[in-house]
């Protein structure tokens, strides 16, 4: 097991929170301290410093994007002639919990399947933890995956985990804001087998979403997001 889950967390200014998120890690899951990888995506803050006070594994991404640090995790591990059975993503703002980690990984071993995501919707997400736009637009992309896939999911999640063989399958590309949805397509259109699991999610403490934290930005990705889908559904790879 010591070497079967390799946990990726994109982190981007996120000093108040990374320590407890990598503690809760190595507490409530069996993913060895070794095996975590936190890409520091650009950080202006302590972020990096922290995380090597650790002793954990830190990557630098100097272009931002969520999609370029989960990429440059996955090349580094691909450099290293690693082979993890499985992989996770985690967010480094302690929003997801840390206790469901354990669950996921027991679901894909025990179980056939190749994606398992994290359901905020089915789990249980305190309030205040998704704004307004992310819950329309959460819901928007799974009408979208019923409509022209005709398979029905409810979230849209972070923390997730899939086989590496898989992963390496998908020939994953974006680089910002598209990278869970494009996972999703992929895994569809790969014919992947795909189950969600219900989360608990926790209103983050410190620092503000990247993603919905003004309302300019959470455009952008929702703009990005649709553009990945139709993209992938009419020209798919």
């Amino acid at each position: 097991m010591e070497n079967e889950v390799y946990c990726i967390i994109p982190a981007r200014d996120e000093e108040e929170s990374i320590t407890s998120t990598i503690n809760g890690i190595i507490e409530h899951s069996p993913i060895a301290k070794k095996n975590i990888i936190v890409v520091n995506n650009a950080s202006k803050d302590k972020t990096k410093q922290k995380v090597l006070n650790m002793g954990v594994l830190v990557l630098d991404c100097n272009k931002i994007g969520y999609g370029n640090a989960c990429l440059t995790a996955i090349n580094w591990i691909l450099v290293k002639n690693l082979n993890p059975k499985w992989i996770l993503f985690c967010d480094a703002d302690g929003s997801d919990d840390p206790k469901d980690i354990q669950n996921l990984i027991k679901q894909i071993q025990t179980k056939t399947i190749d994606l398992l995501i994290g359901s905020r919707t089915l789990g249980k997400a305190e309030k205040g933890s998704l704004s307004n736009i992310q819950i329309f637009g959460n819901w928007l992309v799974c009408s979208l995956v019923k409509i022209f896939f005709n398979k029905e999911y409810t979230d849209m999640g972070p923390l997730r985990i899939i086989g590496f063989n898989q992963l390496k399958q998908l020939d994953m590309e974006d680089k910002t804001w598209g990278w869970n949805i494009e996972m999703l397509v992929k895994a569809i259109q790969n014919n992947l087998t795909i189950k969600e699991v219900p989360v608990v999610y926790r209103k983050r403490k410190f620092g503000v979403s990247k993603i919905s934290g003004t309302l300019i930005m959470a455009m952008r990705v929702g703009f990005k997001i649709l553009y990945t889908f139709f993209r992938l559904y009419f020209f798919k790879p």
